[in-house]
């Protein structure tokens, strides 16, 4: 049987961000046809708000000012917990820092939509399985439930910032074996920046993350630092 794990998969899927070839070609005539007509005709203040310019820069009217949002994180990294050998050789390991996480939030923008502050909460998760030839399954996986405090600095389209971290609960568990670990809950901190899909509410990214897991029974710890991808769907 080969490998397979579900953050690669996510990973392969949120990689493959929509092209921006059409707003830009969009913006570019838009500024050429007003260069023409600004000597005949008046300049309607209403296209002006607050400072944005709405063919290109973070809409006034795109978002309320305080809004929800879903996020869904694909990470690789850390220290390795265990691992599974498949019957063709290939060998897999569950990572202290990879996974897979969603997550709900709600953020509120404020300095002239500038700057947001805001609050998530969700389920991280990394999970293994391999099946022998008898049809035995080995399942291995690690959980936790992190919740993140966040702020973040808007650029026009460019969003930069991080946060704080707590994760809940980290358990690792093996199905076939003894190895089950429980972890104390554990604190970390991110940085990530975002590319914002004007229009859409969609912004798409990289995430760092650095946290420790320390084992309650052993008092090991393990390293859970980890780089990904992440993407949030504001409403």
């Amino acid at each position: 049987m080969m490998p397979s794990t579900l953050t690669t998969v996510l990973i392969r899927i949120l990689s493959n961000p929509p092209k921006l070839a059409t707003v830009s070609a969009l913006f570019i005539a838009t500024a050429g046809l007003s260069g023409f007509t600004m000597a005949a005709d008046e300049i309607d203040n209403d296209d002006f708000e607050d400072g944005f310019y709405y063919e290109d820069a973070f809409s006034a009217n795109e978002h309320a000012d305080t809004r929800p949002f879903i996020s869904i994180d694909a990470l690789l990294g850390g220290q390795t917990l265990e691992k599974i050998e498949f019957e063709n050789g290939e060998v897999d390991k569950i990572r202290a820092g990879s996974g897979v996480s969603f997550s709900l939030g709600i953020a509120h923008l404020m300095f002239e939509k500038r700057v947001d502050v805001g609050i998530k909460a969700g389920y991280l998760f990394d999970l293994i399985t391999a099946q022998n030839s008898k049809g035995d399954e080995s399942v291995l996986s690690f959980t936790r439930f992190p919740i993140d405090i966040f702020s973040h600095f808007w650029a026009g389209r460019h969003i930069w910032g991080g946060g704080l971290t707590a994760h809940l609960d980290p358990k690792f568990t093996s199905r076939e074996t003894a190895d089950n670990a429980r972890y104390h809950n554990a604190y970390g901190a991110y940085v990530e920046y975002l590319f914002h899909f004007t229009g859409t509410g969609s912004s798409l990214g990289v995430k760092f993350l650095t946290i420790d897991y320390k084992n309650k029974k052993t008092n090991e710890v393990s390293d859970g630092s980890s780089l990904g991808i992440t993407f949030s769907q504001m409403f």
